[in-house]
């Protein structure tokens, strides 16, 4: 195309310079020639001027055009030579486009290839995954039931340690009956347990027959081993007071109220520490399962990134990005080429030079660490002598106290420890303190409870009697309303005793609705909380008959 703008524009510049050649030519004319006209007149000087100059002016447009045609050629070119470059990036694009578009055909007809496996293979992991958290969560509730066991456990030993020591604390000191009373109160009795049974009166009167067979049984099995003992725990002995007795009785139930209760609750607790145990072995065996899944998935990830890394792909490079040179000649072959991005190269360089430098460093650490090593060796055996010095001196003076060679581990254990003993004595009256705390304000809120009870139940007295005045000013007012329709000319006689006998109900009907007022009020303050309690209101004053 550079050959053909060429020529092309040859042609029209030798054109030109033929014209501008005549033109010259013409204009060098000697102006005395005359000029003569087609038709053969000959032409006045003024119209020969005006000729002369028409022809300069068109000689002046003609170069005026041919430069313009220059300037739309020279134009024309650039634009060409700019399109070509353009057509040329274009069609390398395409060509690229082509080749990455074969390259991710390929890939996809691999992932196809895998796309069963992977979505069995992320299927059983996610169900895996599923399963765990299901059994974490399994596993974190019966926790939670396991401590609250343990607490409530705990409550109950408490509660048991706090019947024993009422029951020492009721004892006193320099009670004689002491260990008569502790034996009552520990005594082990086979108490029957409560069956709810749909059988009829005959099946009670077995299983009736049956306990008390069991508790003779134990009796006197107690007997046979207590057969030294000669006062019958059963009954107060003489001389011993009746309300101890009695309160070491009942200890003794309470107590074996709580034993009851606290082997239930560790029943519980057992059966679910056993849940708790088979849960967390699921919890193991499905996590096993699910690191098989995953590092099966993996693995997976591992042979398709592996077989998508075996797929051909096109890079385009220009010349100068070539550095793979034989004898300074670019070879022919390229197949044992490897395209490597500059800065990587770059940096790898940079770290050939770290790593001598982390060599040196290195050895010079490892000298130091062995002459380290030299004045440790030495220390130890010197530290070595002097403990096997100081054992013998030990054995020593072991030998002369005790005459043998004695473990003072064993013996320290077995010494008794001051402070823990004081700390246990201390924890024991804190226990011993809170108890009794525990007691009195059990029984405030038991007088409360009381209080209460006596206040709704005298509130619902109000409110009844409230009822009952009320339907009694309902039928006060009907027989007023009565009495008033029923005066006529027979009562004319008496109508100072009406009036009086109505004055004296009205004032009754006042003093009743004054009353009815102090109750809604007394009712008003007795059902707000902490409300005072007024005084009962005062009935009305009967009118004596005199005053009729």
């Amino acid at each position: 195309p550079e050959t053909q703008t060429s020529g092309s524009h040859s042609k029209p510049s030798s054109a030109a310079s033929r014209i501008k050649h005549s033109s010259l030519s013409m204009a060098t004319v000697d102006s005395t020639n005359i000029l003569i006209d087609v038709s053969g007149v000959e032409l006045s000087p003024l119209e020969q001027a005006l000729n002369q100059a028409e022809e300069i002016r068109l000689i002046h447009d003609q170069e005026m055009l041919f430069k313009k045609i220059d300037v739309f050629l020279k134009t024309f070119d650039t634009e060409l030579l700019a399109l070509r470059k353009e057509k040329l990036s274009v069609e390398i694009q395409l060509k690229n486009a082509d080749l990455r578009l074969v390259t991710l055909f390929e890939e996809l007809l691999l992932l196809k290839e895998f796309e069963k496996r992977e979505d069995v293979l992320a299927g059983k992991v996610n169900s895996k995954m599923q399963e765990k958290l299901d059994m974490e969560f399994k596993v974190a509730e019966c926790q939670m039931k396991i401590d609250k066991k343990r607490v409530e456990t705990e409550r109950q030993q408490e509660k048991e340690k706090g019947i024993h020591s009422e029951f020492l604390g009721s004892l006193g000191d320099n009670n004689k009956w002491a260990e008569f009373l502790m034996r009552v109160f520990k005594k082990k009795i086979k108490r029957t347990k409560k069956k709810v049974a749909r059988e009829g009166d005959e099946d009670d009167d077995d299983d009736s027959d049956d306990s008390d067979s069991d508790e003779s049984d134990w009796s006197s099995e107690e007997g046979s081993e207590e057969g030294e003992e000669v006062l019958d725990d059963s009954v107060c002995p003489p001389g011993c007071e009746q309300e101890l007795f009695d309160l070491a009785c009942q200890l003794r139930e309470k107590r074996l109220d709580m034993e009851e209760l606290i082997g239930e609750e560790k029943k519980l607790s057992d059966a679910l520490k056993k849940e708790f145990e088979n849960l967390s072995k699921k919890v193991k065996v499905i996590d096993n399962a699910l690191k098989t899944a995953e590092n099966d998935l993996e693995a997976f990830q591992l042979e398709k990134q592996q077989k998508l890394n075996e797929l051909d792909v096109v890079v385009t490079l220009k010349l100068h990005q070539v550095q793979y040179m034989v004898n300074n000649v670019l070879p022919q072959d390229l197949s044992q080429t490897l395209v490597f991005h500059a800065n990587g190269l770059v940096r790898l360089q940079q770290r050939i030079k770290e790593l001598h430098h982390e060599k040196s460093e290195q050895r010079s650490k490892h000298k130091e660490n062995r002459q380290q090593h030299v004045q440790l060796i030495k220390d130890k055996r010197f530290l070595e002598g002097k403990a096997q010095e100081w054992s013998d001196k030990c054995e020593q003076v072991m030998m002369l106290k005790f005459g043998r060679i004695v473990d003072l581990e064993k013996l320290e254990t077995v010494g008794v420890d001051r402070n823990v003993e004081e700390l246990k004595e201390k924890l024991r009256q804190n226990e011993l303190r809170c108890n009794r705390d525990i007691e009195k304000w059990e029984l405030r809120l038991e007088e409360r409870k009381d209080r209460i009870t006596e206040l709704i139940r005298a509130n619902t007295e109000k409110l009844e009697q409230y009822t009952m005045l009320l339907e009694e000013q309902k039928s006060l007012e009907t027989f007023l309303d009565s009495k008033q329709k029923n005066l006529g000319g027979e009562y004319e006689g008496r109508r100072k005793a009406d009036v009086r006998e109505r004055q004296r109900l009205i004032q009754l009907v006042q003093l009743q609705a004054q009353e009815v007022e102090a109750l809604k009020e007394e009712i008003t303050l007795l059902s707000r909380k902490g409300g005072h309690i007024l005084p009962p209101a005062q009935p009305p004053i009967p009118v004596p008959p005199q005053a009729i």
